[in-house]
């Protein structure tokens, strides 16, 4: 499917991921959350497109909620002003997007939380995110939000530039048709980063099992 396609997709599974070829080990010492691009204006688009925004809400939600849970850093990144994909913020702004910039309900910054605007797609562009994480002393980064193709996709690349290790979360991250979706499952994969799953990086977040392990 292309871009903007208005057929429905569902999230892939964990037998549906590309190959890891990094050969790294998710580390909650190590690890950040970030959560791209979450707001109303674009989960109220991509509804309307028939992605699945239920589970992307749902799963983002899980991954905070474990992060805080584990002591793992969650830092948020927008878009300067009506800024974004260019394919989103040319529609028309119907009367229920006057609240647009707020963020999702299920996915609400929370008290610590870090709050970054970046000035283009990727959420290191002109936010100083690579310096927080170097203060933070965290070398990898987990990515969940919007959108696939663009800003996931060139967030986990210039995480990789700058010597950080990013773990994509698959059925964390959303686009307007599969095709987008999985062509930056792939991409990631084969160039810069490691795919994974909302259910293993819970699990790794928990007290119940070791800091580190492969995912």
């Amino acid at each position: 499917m292309t871009p903007g396609s208005i057929f429905p997709y569902v999230m892939p599974t964990p037998a549906m991921l590309p190959d890891d070829t990094t050969g790294w080990s998710l580390d909650p010492g190590r690890a950040a959350l970030l959560v791209l691009n979450l707001q109303r204006r674009f989960v109220r688009v991509l509804v309307e497109e028939g992605a699945p925004v239920a589970e992307l809400l749902a799963n983002t939600a899980r991954l905070v909620s474990a992060a805080h849970a584990a002591g793992v850093p969650v830092i948020h990144s927008v878009p300067a002003g009506e800024r974004g994909p260019a394919l989103y913020v040319r529609r028309p702004v119907a009367p229920a997007d006057r609240d647009g910039e707020a963020f999702a309900e299920q996915v609400e910054p929370r008290s610590g939380d870090a709050v970054l605007t970046a000035r283009k797609h990727s959420a290191f562009a002109r936010t100083r995110l690579d310096g927080r994480l170097r203060d933070l002393k965290r070398d990898q980064v987990v990515i969940a939000g919007l959108f696939a193709r663009v800003g996931v996709l060139m967030t986990a690349a210039d995480a990789w530039v700058q010597d950080l290790e990013p773990f994509v979360v698959a059925d964390a991250i959303a686009d307007a048709s599969s095709g987008s979706h999985g062509f930056a499952l792939e991409w990631v994969a084969d160039t810069c980063g490691a795919v994974t799953s909302t259910d293993r990086v819970v699990a790794l977040f928990g007290p119940a099992v070791p800091t580190a392990e492969a995912v």
